[in-house]
């Protein structure tokens, strides 16, 4: 199944191409602040942005991994990405999400996943969706509320490739 466009009021979810490498670099990927409560790091150059593009490119007709580059629709303006994605670990569907900071606290997050979701209840016939964050970052648990998560335990939470350890919450959506 490919990634396919989804549309909300003021953004288009789209399928990443290999021409947003700069857009992306720029907007998220090179920003440590944007990186701290990501399980990757910020990218140092944007060799290492080409070569996580290559691999999303490469999960474009998975059944398991959609991931869209979220643009806003008034500018044109690649702005962040949103993920469903199988995960092993917990036999469910995660979420993910992140944005430029210019972006953050604009509803941008809430927006993208709230289309994210209904494709997932609607098309991947998706049950229940699993969410992570770190405790120190409330911001992301507020996004995770508002669209319906509910706490299920605390959990260790990595980042930055394990080399960051923070305390987290798990959260759940049945639907």
């Amino acid at each position: 199944m490919v990634t396919p466009i989804l549309e909300t009021e003021r953004l288009i979810l789209r399928p990443f191409q290999r021409e947003d490498a700069s857009e992306v670099f720029e907007c998220w990927e090179s920003d440590p602040d944007v990186a701290r409560y990501m399980f990757w790091s910020s990218h140092h150059d944007i060799e290492k942005t080409k070569e996580w593009l290559e691999f999303e490119l490469g999960q474009i007709s998975s059944e398991q991994w959609f991931r869209w580059a979220v643009v806003r629709k008034d500018s044109n303006e690649l702005i962040g990405t949103g993920l469903v994605y199988f995960e092993e670990e917990y036999g469910l569907f995660e979420i993910g999400y992140n944005f430029g900071k210019k972006y953050w606290g604009q509803g941008y997050a809430t927006e993208t996943m709230r289309e994210i979701i209904s494709y997932a209840k609607n098309v991947l016939k998706v049950k229940e969706l699993v969410g992570r964050y770190a405790k120190e970052n409330p911001a992301s648990g507020k996004v995770m509320e508002k669209l319906g998560f509910r706490y299920y335990k605390d959990i260790p939470y990595e980042a930055n490739e394990g080399t960051r350890h923070y305390e987290g919450v798990e959260c759940r959506l049945k639907m």
